[in-house]
Formats: structure tokens, sequence, C-alpha cells
């Protein structure tokens, strides 16, 4: 029973070697950062105990379906199963609306951070002196406030609530399954080392991949307004031919970026595939065999299948949020040092405003050739 969506795109988040930060830096964006979110530190409170209330709620199914095989059917225990059935619909009520909740309350909390973050940034521009803005071009200052708060939107809006559920969700599975039967765990956690490798090295390539898909558009994109924009030129030299193959070029180079980025998803979804059902299999074989000597009951091996579900499903979600976090990180670093630019040109401190009339006198102004 899974109460939330997947997040972004396939490689979505995806960074340059440029705009990966060091852990000094990390370390001082993010102090900062949680500084900032001072004034929303209630509705913080209220997102983590929704986490953790979506979480007990994901937690408790398997383990009712095991109370109502051990107790009831089991048994054959009617008021058991009963009772095993009626929790596990108001289990998953429960889930629902807490995770609505939770992600009214995440991406409230986000997007007037953001809000207030632009207002800082712009604010502080307007400070800034002319000699600032000789210095800095226009396009750079403009992406500050677009991208680099784009980069920010992508991990509130997403990034965030799955860190935040996923993370949590993985670690109460891990100590449950602990709890309810050590010998089973060590058995179905086997398979996840493949997972957590195969999705680390997934990230790396899909991140690779993204950035040469976004570089490849990029020249298809400069040879067609290259090719529409000197469109009389090129056809009063009879030059369509060359162009047209030119932008086909760009086009097949496109083309190649996109599938290595299909083959690289085919070899790794088969792979958590596999090492997924080779683990429920091993759980259903071993179960079994610990079933016939007492060790276990039925109930709780048919909980470990559940449980195998919501164990390699964060796992993924947290390893392709790498890309994310980064990105996030790197657009905070550039705007916290925008916010820090000083101010060459202060206001003395005192200063009075000149009262303002609304009126222009013209007072012997003459023009002539």
């Amino acid at each position: 029973m899974r109460g939330g969506g997947g997040g972004g795109g396939l490689f979505g988040g995806a960074v340059d070697e440029d705009d990966k930060l060091d852990a000094e830096t990390t370390k001082r964006v993010l102090r900062r950062t949680w500084g900032s979110l001072g004034p929303y530190r209630r509705q913080l409170l209220l997102g983590a105990a929704l986490v953790a209330t979506w979480t007990a709620t994901v937690v408790s199914g398997p383990a009712l379906v095991r109370y109502g095989i051990d107790r009831g059917l089991r048994r054959d225990d009617a008021g058991a199963l009963n009772t095993a059935v009626v929790g596990y619909v108001a289990v998953a009520v429960l889930a629902y609306v807490s995770y609505r909740a939770l992600i009214v309350v995440i991406n409230a909390v986000g997007e007037r951070f953001l809000r207030d973050l632009r207002l800082r940034v712009f604010g502080h521009l307007q400070s800034l002196s002319m000699a600032f803005f000789d210095r800095q071009k226009a396009g750079v200052l403009i992406s500050r406030m677009t991208a680099d708060i784009e980069s920010l939107s992508e991990l509130v809006q997403v990034g965030l609530l799955l860190f935040l559920s996923n993370g949590l969700l993985l670690i109460v599975t891990l100590i449950v399954l602990l709890v309810m039967s050590w010998q089973l765990a060590l058995i179905a956690l086997v398979a996840l080392p493949v997972v957590v490798l195969a999705s680390v090295r997934f990230q790396r390539q899909s991140n690779q991949a993204y950035l040469v898909v976004r570089d490849r558009v990029g020249t298809m994109l400069s040879a067609l307004q290259e090719g529409l924009a000197g469109l009389r030129i090129i056809q009063a030299f009879a030059r369509e031919d060359a162009e047209a193959k030119r932008f086909a070029d760009r086009n097949d180079e496109l083309l190649d970026a996109h599938m290595r980025s299909v083959r690289i998803s085919v070899w790794y979804f088969p792979v958590v595939e596999v090492a997924g059902i080779a683990g429920t299999a091993a759980v259903v074989y071993f179960g079994g065999l610990l079933v016939q000597r007492g060790t276990v009951s039925l109930g709780t091996v048919a909980a470990f299948v559940l449980y195998l579900s919501t164990l390699f499903e964060p796992v993924q979600q947290l390893s392709q949020l790498f890309n994310t976090l980064q990105s996030a990180g790197a657009a905070l670093s550039k705007l916290y040092d925008l916010l820090d630019t000083p101010v060459e040109v202060k206001e003395h401190p005192g200063a009075v405003d000149l009262p303002r009339r609304g009126a222009i006198e013209v007072e012997r102004v003459s023009f002539a050739y």
C-alpha cells in the first residue's frame, strides 16, 4: 500500500561538473537555508508529523495481513479476520488523507520560501550600484531569477517530498523486518545491494546522457535558427541541399543521444525487476522452510513479500534524487552569492526622502539646427 506518486522526469535535475559543490560549501548552503526556514518551522513540524503518520500507515498494511492470516485464517477466527480487513481499509484511508495533506503542507512551505527568496534577491538587486550592472551581464542575472529558481522549484515540488517520505519509510521498513524475523530479513536484504549499486550506476549514466541530450538539443536548435535567419542568403547561393544535410546531421546526433538514454533505461529497470523477483522467491522458499520448522508463521512470510515492494522502491527514488539535490544546492549557492554582493554606494544614515510633486518645469530650453 503506497500513498504517493513518483518523481520528476527520468533525467530531472542533472548537473554539470562545474555545478557540483564541495562538502564545505554544501554545509554552508544547508545551514543558511535552514536559518531561512525559520518562519515556517511550525508548518515543517506539521509536515514531519504527516510523514510519520503516512509511514506508519504504509508499514501497518502488511502487518495487518500477517495478523489476518495467523489469527484469522489459520485459527478459523472470523472476528480476527474482520478486524484485519477493517483495519486495512482504515489505514488505507488514513494513508490517502495524510499523504494528500503532506503534499499540500510541503509544497506550501516550499513555494512560500521561493516567493520570499525572489523578493529578497530582487530587492537586493535594486540596492546595488550601476557599476555592478556594468560588470554583470543581464542574462546571468535573469538566469538567477528564472533557471536557478526553477531548479529549486523542482526540489520543492517533488524532491523534498520524496526524500522525507521514502527516507523514513526505508528506515522503518528495515527495522520492522529485523524485528519480525532477522533470518528472513537477511534473506530479503541479499538483493538490496544489487538494487543500490544498479541505482547508483544508473544515476551517473543517466546524468551524463541527459547532459549530452541537452547539448545536442542546443546544437540542433542553433542549426535551425541559423538556417531560418539566413534563408535568403542560402537561397541566393543555392545552398539549400548543404543546409538540409547539416540540419539532418544535427538531428541524427540528437537521435543517437536519445537512443543512448533509452539503452540505459533498458538495462536498469529489468535489473531492478529481476532483483525484486529473486528476493521475493528467496523469501518464499526459505520462508517456507522456516514455517515447516516452526521458526516463523505463514503470515510473517506473506508480510515479508509485501514489505519487499516498499523496500526497493524508496532506494530507487532516493538514488535518482541525488541530481535534484545537487542542482538545487548549486542554484542556492549562486543566489546566496548574489545576496552577499556588497552595496558599493550606500544611502547615508538618516537621509531624508525628497518630496515628489509630480510636475516637470522647463526653463530656458531651446532647440535648433
